[in-house]
């Protein structure tokens, strides 16, 4: 499998644009879906199959995430995508946990002026894994860790963003991942999950 990308030619009736895209919705699929990842989606796990189809093999490291850290996950990525730095910040608080000895304010307008700087970039310009990274080491400065589950999510995340770019240098995770962020919002809105949701509450 090492050497796949170098025989990824048109020749051998390949098309390197659609491999990136569909491994990129496959993995964004188990991760904002599903809830249950390959954690290590780098190019020796990859195999490309006839007709551009990709088959992941060696799921010996798994990610898992919850229902409520997906719901969290899907705020985190819209309101990086879409410049809005205050839903980062809560999303990030909520998953750190402890705020003892933490200067909030300071925390915040760093997160604040770091997504801001992104404001009028192009989305194919934005690296959706890299800015994940970015803001982790945010988070370090401040001697705040992420749980070990988000941690293996981002690494995720960078490593597949790193094998879409191998295939094809235009692709860009953020503008692959933005679709299916909005669909799974607007599902979250529809009556009966909002009633789902309603009756969950009542119930605690």
């Amino acid at each position: 499998p090492g050497n796949q990308l170098q025989r990824l030619t048109a020749e051998a009736g390949f098309d390197r644009a659609v491999l990136a895209q569909r491994g990129a919705q496959a993995v964004l699929k188990m991760i904002v879906q599903d809830g249950l990842f390959h954690a290590d989606p780098h190019p020796g796990n990859v195999f490309y199959l006839p007709g551009n189809r990709i088959a992941f093999i060696d799921f010996g490291m798994v990610g898992r995430l919850s229902k409520r850290r997906r719901e969290d996950l899907l705020n985190l990525l819209l309101g990086l995508v879409e410049r809005q730095p205050q839903a980062v910040v809560e999303v990030l608080l909520d998953w750190t946990g402890d705020e003892q000895g933490v200067h909030l304010d300071t925390l915040e307008g760093e997160i604040e002026a770091f997504v801001d700087q992104y404001y009028g970039v192009p989305l194919a310009q934005l690296s959706l894994g890299q800015m994940l990274n970015d803001v982790t080491a945010i988070l370090r400065e401040h001697h705040l860790a992420l749980p070990s589950d988000l941690a293996l999510l981002i690494k995720a995340f960078i490593t597949l963003e790193g094998m879409g770019r191998g295939l094809e240098p235009s692709f860009h995770m953020a503008g692959e991942a933005l679709p299916l962020l909005r669909k799974v919002l607007r599902a979250r809105y529809k009556p009966r999950a909002l009633a789902q949701r309603a009756w969950q509450t009542l119930s605690k």
